[in-house]
């Protein structure tokens, strides 16, 4: 009886043990599962991201490589319809420049805008002497310096307006001969229309400095607030 009882009370001891030791996998199991799933996901998000920088990589390869056509440089931007008030020539000329004149098309919209400019400080000159009539000879003197100016470069373009014309017309009469003749007057239209701009360039100068932001945020701020509402 005594014997019986002590080998109960040992295996009653051993019992917990054991059960421990039945636990202890379960719960290494557990561990390895959860690894697993980590592991899992981290390879997926691994795998998405080299899909997205393949993505990113082939878009750029072809916008920077294969959109230019093989020409070896950079594709230029496609042509925008931009109202230029001080060319007279028509649309489909103008189109024409931006296509085979394309320095002589950057230089007719810097030729309207010093255009632009001139009219403006023409308008506020006279506005002055029309304010102030019994001193309106240093303004009707200042006024004609800036209208000199306005006068000779409206003059130039229309000289250089003449040209183009002529040969818009020539290619559409006859496409070898017309580039052949954009191919002669290119560099010298361009040389033309920059000797032409230099003067009003130099006078206008002085406007573009005075309406440049300020730098500085508090500073670029108050400047938009004043061009805005004052």
């Amino acid at each position: 009886m005594l014997g019986f009882g002590k080998k109960r009370k040992n295996r009653d001891k051993n019992r917990p043990e054991a059960d421990k030791k039945q636990e202890q996998p379960q719960a290494g199991a557990s561990v390895q599962e959860k690894k697993k799933k980590k592991f899992s996901i981290k390879k997926i998000i691994v795998i998405l991201l080299i899909f997205i920088c393949m993505g990113i990589g082939g878009y750029l390869g072809y916008s920077f490589f294969f959109s230019s056509k093989n020409s070896g440089s950079p594709a230029r931007p496609a042509y925008k319809k931009i109202q230029l008030t001080h060319i007279k020539l028509p649309d489909e000329m103008i189109r024409f420049c931006f296509d085979y004149f394309p320095d002589l098309y950057a230089d007719f919209i810097t030729f309207n805008t010093q255009m632009n400019l001139l009219d403006s400080e023409i308008k506020r000159i006279d506005a002055i002497g029309k304010r102030y009539p019994d001193q309106k000879k240093i303004a009707d003197k200042e006024k004609k310096v800036w209208e000199k100016t306005r006068n000779a470069l409206a003059k130039a373009f229309t000289k250089i307006e003449k040209p183009v014309k002529e040969t818009f017309v020539l290619f559409q009469v006859n496409q070898e001969l017309g580039l052949a003749r954009i191919k002669e007057q290119k560099k010298q239209l361009a040389g033309l229309a920059e000797t032409a701009l230099a003067p009003a360039l130099e006078i206008t100068a002085k406007l573009r400095q005075k309406n440049k932001a300020p730098k500085g945020f508090i500073k670029g701020t108050i400047y938009k607030l004043k061009k805005k509402f004052l």
